[in-house]
């Protein structure tokens, strides 16, 4: 008898093995090569096997016999699975939380079991993904709480896991293997947090979330270095924007660091193949994305320090920048909240690290370091980058540029070296605005026209701030100079907004969200500097008063006839108001002296 059901168990699990092996194969190989017509054959295939397969271990199930119960409900509860994630891979999302959670129903109960537990947790993903497909993160997040709880306990245990394959060759003993494809699902369920987090608008969470997952993947090295790099440099972003510039410079120099590595291993594989020279030309884009996060670094390390030198005084003890301020709920004890413990222990990163600061910047000197720094890393994304073949990357790389001198200038004391930096910017600015051409490239085209008279404005604000300063009488030349920087900030300002006006130069009646700020601010800029010009009689006064009470007057219309634009501007609007009313007095008494003079 005992022979028989021994006989009968081996029968039970070559059968089963036959069929998953079919079934793999349809899915991991078929399935890439199914017609366009047909683009889910293999996974039906595989689905109508798996049916056949639930089936049988059912009756097996109902039969009384000495067979192990665990391994028959482990094999039921993979072929589950597998027919759950089919399902929602074919869109079938009803069919597949059916399926999910009849597998959940049925391995919940023995849930620490080795034979069991990778399975489960592979079920608790599944529907964490299958919910967050039905935007319901609540539901996914309880779903993927579960299998990290799950896997939290068993390790605990000290136990082996014994995944389906093992079973089905009938070991003796785990594998390494068994042990990684546990670790692999867990690294998939703190990956599947970060999404749900990040939808939930539980961004610090989801960050957290996200550096674990890419820790883990280096711990067991199961990772593609590309991927992995881009993922950390992205993730580096969110960290400067909170200020974290400690954890930020991390994970940008770990991600510079696996690039190398890469690049070293591509170099001694000796290669000369397409498909050696596909994976090379994907190192030099993404190592030039990379590049862009790191200029990106080095302008948030500037905007930063200005705003925090501006804004408060009192404030200037609290240099925390290392997000060490930042409170976490951590209850699920994804970092014992130890907002410096978000690093990488197994790659050494101090020659990225030692290049830059990751502290706030006080002096030009300080700022003058970074921003070198800056100009390093675009000049090596700008490699790649080309205006000839890459325009609004490489449009996006000269902003950037630009910024970084605005920043410099900020820490600069000295008036004639702050207006070089300033022309700087002009001289890249008008150069690239020459080159693109504004019927496709009308958005950058804006931009650019928007920042060079901003920059005009910066000069002439010098100019001024300096000639008044001064006792000396102005210069024929100094008074021509502040007329110059008057008229180019104006042009380009007038050349922004004849961009939004219609065919016959109207503005439109409801200006598009996101301009309303751009366009008033450009208004009462025009006013602001037709009032700073300097006129020789009073003709040429009454020529920019009028100027300048057009373009407040335009503020005016604009923001009475759109509640959005008034609330969005309000103190705008009131200003422009306020000189709506004033000017038209001065207006009617230079005509009156014009008219005298002449």
């Amino acid at each position: 008898m005992l022979a028989d059901t021994e006989m009968t168990e081996k029968e039970i699990i070559n059968d089963f093995k036959e069929n998953y092996g079919k079934v793999r194969k349809l899915l991991d190989e078929d399935s890439k090569n199914d017609p366009e017509n047909e683009p889910y054959l293999s996974k039906y295939k595989a689905k109508n096997i798996l049916t056949s397969m639930r089936d049988s271990l059912k009756n097996v199930m109902n039969t009384e016999s000495n067979l192990d119960q665990i391994k028959l409900l482990a094999m039921q509860g993979a072929v589950l699975l597998n027919v759950g994630i089919i399902d929602m891979e074919t869109e079938d999302f009803a069919s597949s939380e059916k399926g999910l959670m009849e597998a959940e129903e049925l391995l919940a109960e023995h849930a620490s079991k080795p034979e069991i537990v990778t399975t489960l947790i592979n079920v608790y993903n599944n529907l964490g993904i299958l919910w967050s497909n039905r935007d319901e993160p609540e539901k996914a997040k309880s779903f993927l709480l579960k299998a990290k709880e799950l896997y939290e306990g068993f390790k605990c245990t000290l136990q082996m896991p014994l995944p389906i394959d093992h079973m089905m060759n009938n070991a003796g003993e785990a594998a390494v293997g068994d042990f990684m494809l546990l670790e692999k699902a867990h690294t998939l369920t703190l990956y599947y947090l970060a999404q749900v987090y990040g939808s939930l608008k539980e961004n610090l969470k989801s960050a957290v979330y996200c550096h674990v997952t890419l820790r883990r993947q280096l711990q067991y090295s199961d990772y593609e270095p590309i991927d992995w790099a881009l993922n950390s440099a992205t993730l580096s972003q969110f960290f400067a924007e909170q200020n974290g510039f400690y954890q930020s410079r991390h994970h940008l120099a770990a991600a510079s660091t696996i690039l190398d590595t890469y690049e070293d291993s591509l170099s001694a594989s000796g290669d000369d193949d397409e498909v050696f020279l596909a994976k090379l030309e994907t190192l030099k884009h993404r190592s030039a994305d990379v590049a862009r996060c790191w200029a990106k670094y080095c302008l948030l390390l500037m905007t930063a320090s200005k705003a925090r030198l501006m804004n408060d005084a009192e404030r200037m003890t609290e240099a925390i920048t290392d997000m060490s301020n930042l409170s976490l709920d951590d209850s699920e004890n994804i970092c014992g909240g130890n907002m410096r413990s978000l690093i990488f222990p197994d790659i050494d990163v101090k020659k990225y690290e030692n290049k830059i600061s990751d502290k706030f910047l006080l002096t030009y000197q300080d700022a003058r370091e970074v921003f070198l720094c800056c100009q390093t890393w675009l000049n090596k994304a700008k490699e790649y980058y080309k205006l000839d073949s890459l325009a609004s990357d490489y449009v996006e790389l000269v902003q950037d540029s630009s910024q970084s001198y605005s920043y410099l200038a900020f820490f600069e004391e000295d008036d004639e070296r702050r207006s070089k930096m300033h022309k700087r910017r002009i001289d890249m600015l008008e150069e690239l605005i020459k080159e693109i051409n504004p019927t496709y490239y009308l958005q950058y085209c804006r931009q650019l026209w928007y920042e060079l008279g901003e920059v005009y404005s910066d000069i002439l604000n010098i100019k001024l701030d300096k000639l008044n300063n001064t006792k000396e009488k102005p210069t024929p030349h100094a008074l021509k100079k502040v007329n110059m920087l008057c008229e180019k900030s104006i042009e380009n300002y007038d050349h922004f907004l004849n961009s939004v006006k219609d065919k016959n130069g109207m503005m439109p009646s409801k200006v598009d969200v996101d301009l309303i700020r751009p366009v008033i601010s450009a208004y009462a800029f025009i006013g602001r500097n037709s009032m700073k010009r300097i006129a020789v009689d009073k003709n040429g006064q009454l020529i920019n008063v009028r100027k300048s009470y057009e373009s407040y007057n335009a503020v005016v219309e604009i923001c009475s006839n759109d509640p959005d634009a008034a609330a969005i501007m309000h103190e705008e609007f009131s200003l422009c108001t306020e000189m709506v009313k004033i000017l038209p007095i001065k207006i009617k008494r230079l005509e009156t002296e014009a008219l005298a003079q002449n």
